[in-house]
């Protein structure tokens, strides 16, 4: 008769019971015959107390084993998949208000660029396959509706936003998004941006492959338990729900876009949206090398913006009394007497740049048509190069965090463009213009100089170790003393060692859960510390059994060896509470990169407190407090845990879990000079003054052009003291009334 769920459970249990009467006999009997137990010695303690917390791994190990039920379903749920679009759809909506209130995006109205069928049919697919009746899409940026409106009634809902430089392909895709948000029913997908740079056809061929990993890193919340775990993000990009709007095409190699277009349409299906954007040149070169377009997408291109429509935009930006009179400037532009200014205006970029070089820090606007005005390159060139100066003192830093456009800190202009400037290049150099602040190693560091770090690290906490180890092995003496705490600090550090080469490739963790205090152990932990535990007692049988037969030197790895066993016994509780920690909750991990520093940050730190707590307060303090009651000496056995709190901390806490960014960007900065050690607030208050922008957890500079204006050699040595010598720029910072 084959047993069923329940009796096999009740055999498990007797099975378990009759197991843990027989180790605890043995466990017994080895402790009363190999230790002495008037006078002990460390040895003997670390022997009888490690034996003491097998027996405790050993019970919880079969407890677990015992009562052992099936797993719960792998995949994720309906009710959880609906519930994670919900969540996924608040924290977008919630993350691109924020981003387009600090890119001023509808301030004081979005710039009025109209959007039309390109013209270049050569890049677009059969119009049949696109619409269900005649195609046509056109419209104003300023009524962003209404282009929505146009999109969802395409066939397949898939849109390719061409234009050149600065045309505002990347500022519609935000609107789209926001709208798509603002008005989706629950069974459509959720619009979510991403940076199309970080996607490598060669280890993701299929978009919804990279689709979930972005996911999983931007949005970590996405793998709380309540979603269905690690699975949601897989879920989510495979079953359709998400409408991924793919930011920078242009921004890849030549070769890497045709791959892009081959896996786009390798990867969709019927139903399956898309929303790509991409300068018109790259985009049309992808198209050829690829021998196809992307499959029933529409393809848009804005029109030039009139020097009419910049004039009547530039007035609406202006305070209702502006300290100098802009009416010479604007009726220039309209007549086309300044053929630069209406070249350069002729793009949202060109009116973002004359914004906040000349009327945010209410200065004079003459340059504009003396010498400037006559080449556009010129004018560009000087308007991108005054750009960090303007706005720098035109917004003065505060300590109101409500305020989206000021900075936290003073920063001098000079020194900021420095910086930018080195972050540019090494971005160009790394062939990226996405800033991921825990890859800033790989930015600025050789890879010659990162396989140095590891070993400084473990060098570092190897000397640290020294302290402790001698405090721990006091009674030792002679050359007994010396090697033990040798070998006790050299395997301290070669941990540390062995796990930050893999730092530089890890990515931010997210921890809301470190207050618990106890988490059951896996099988794998429990089956390590109970290895760890029987290995301690066998070493002490063989020192007994050889009594004062044992050299020096093998008496002295002999303790370092029992002391590691012990270490080993406490990863039953430590690594549980590690993967507790690093595990995201509902609706509180952010995908900002402040929040994201922030967060890996307290994760470090847990880990430090939670491993001084189990290594110095459930193991080393609890034993030798209570061993050393027999001769009085209670502060000896306090000060060892101490120390053993120390060192468990310290080396458990930064070598245990899988997120050590923050440690990896600290350390690089702190081994540099060409950047600012405070680097987070430093990107933060750059980003809050308008010269970067971010796409969830990465920054990237404002613009493209800012990016490469700034990575080219030559803008290093330009002089930004000053307009010129037929202009004045000398704004006194008030913007109170500039919109």
């Amino acid at each position: 008769m084959p047993l069923t769920e329940e009796r096999r459970r009740r055999w498990r249990i007797v099975v378990a019971l009759a197991v843990y009467v027989a180790f605890v006999a043995v466990i017994a009997i080895v402790v009363r015959i190999g230790i002495d137990w008037k006078k002990p010695e460390l040895n003997d303690l670390l022997g009888m107390l490690t034996a003491v917390v097998t027996l405790a791994g050993a019970a919880i190990l079969l407890t677990k084993w015992a009562l052992h039920r099936q797993p719960p379903p792998a995949a994720p749920t309906d009710t959880m998949i609906t519930t994670a679009k919900a969540a996924l759809a608040e924290l977008v909506q919630r993350q691109w208000k924020e981003e387009a209130r600090i890119r001023s995006l509808g301030d004081p109205q979005p710039i009025p660029v109209a959007w039309h069928l390109t013209g270049k049919h050569a890049l677009m697919d059969h119009p049949q396959l696109i619409a269900a009746h005649e195609l046509a899409f056109s419209g104003n940026a300023a009524d962003i509706r209404m282009l929505a409106g146009q999109f969802r009634s395409l066939r397949n809902r898939r849109l390719i936003i061409t234009g050149g430089p600065g045309t505002g392909k990347t500022t519609l895709a935000v609107q789209l998004l926001l709208e798509l948000i603002a008005s989706r029913s629950s069974d459509e997908p959720v619009p979510v941006m991403l940076s199309i740079a970080s996607w490598d056809t060669a280890r993701h061929r299929r978009l919804d492959e990279w689709l979930a990993e972005q996911l999983a890193t931007n949005y970590p919340t996405l793998r709380a338990a309540e979603y269905g775990g690690d699975a949601a993000p897989t879920t989510l990009a495979e079953q359709g729900h998400i409408l991924p709007i793919l930011d920078g095409l242009d921004e890849l190699p030549a070769p890497s876009r045709a791959q892009i277009i081959r896996a786009l349409n390798d990867s969709l299906i019927e139903g399956d949206q898309l929303i790509l954007t991409s300068r018109t040149t790259e985009f049309a070169a992808a198209v050829q090398s690829a021998g196809d377009v992307v499959t029933a997408a529409a393809v848009i291109a804005p029109a030039a913006l009139t020097p009419p429509i910049a004039a009547a935009y530039l007035q609406t930006c202006l305070p209702p009394a502006p300290r100098y009179d802009w009416e010479a400037t604007l009726a220039a532009l309209r007549s086309g007497s300044a053929p630069a200014l209406a070249s350069v205006t002729a793009t949202p970029l060109g009116l973002w740049l004359v914004r906040m070089v000349y009327i945010l820090p209410n200065a004079d606007p003459t340059p504009l048509l003396g010498r400037l005005g006559q080449d556009p390159k010129t004018l560009r060139s000087h308007l991108l190069d005054h750009l960090i100066d303007a706005l720098i003192r035109a917004r003065p830093p505060t300590s109101d965090r409500s305020d989206p456009f000021r900075p936290y800190q003073s920063w001098d202009p000079d020194q900021v463009h420095t910086w930018l400037s080195h972050l540019a290049e090494a971005l160009t150099r790394y062939h990226t213009r996405d800033l991921a602040w825990w890859n800033i190693a790989r930015y600025t560091t050789s890879p010659a100089r990162r396989r140095l770090l590891p070993a400084a690290i473990g060098g570092t906490i190897g000397l640290a170790a020294i302290p402790a180890a001698g405090v721990i092995f006091r009674q030792l003496q002679g050359l007994q003393f010396l090697l033990a705490v040798a070998l006790l600090s050299f395997s301290a550090g070669i941990w540390p060692w062995a796990r930050a080469r893999r730092w530089f490739d890890e990515v931010p963790g997210f921890t809301h859960r470190w207050l618990a205090l106890f988490r059951w152990p896996s099988t794998q932990d429990l089956r390590l510390g109970l290895a760890s535990g029987l290995l301690s007692v066998l070493l002490l049988v063989i020192m007994q059994l050889a009594s004062n037969n044992v050299p020096q030197w093998l008496s002295a790895v002999l303790s370092v060896m029992q002391l590691l066993c012990l270490a080993g016994v406490g990863l039953i509780i430590f690594s549980p509470w590690v993967r507790q920690m690093e595990q995201p909750t509902p609706l509180t991990a952010s995908t900002s990169a402040w929040s994201a520093w922030r967060a890996d940050r307290n994760l470090t730190l847990a880990r430090i407190l939670a491993a001084a707590y189990t290594f110095g307060g459930t193991t080393f303090m609890l034993t030798f407090g209570l061993t050393h009651l027999w001769d009085g000496s209670l502060s000896i056995g306090l000060t060892l845990g101490l120390s053993g709190a120390f060192l468990g901390g310290l080396v458990g806490g930064l070598a245990s879990g899988h997120h050590h960014t923050w440690l990896a960007c600290t350390i690089t900065l702190l081994t540099q000079r060409r950047l600012p050690r405070r680097l987070i607030p430093f990107l933060d208050d750059m980003h809050r003054l308008g010269l970067l922008r971010t796409v969830g957890p990465l920054y990237q500079f404002r613009h493209s052009e800012l990016h490469d204006h700034l990575a080219a050699p030559a803008s290093l040595h330009i002089d930004r003291s000053a307009h010129d010598g037929d202009g004045r720029h000398d704004g006194d910072g008030d913007a109170g009334h500039i919109r």
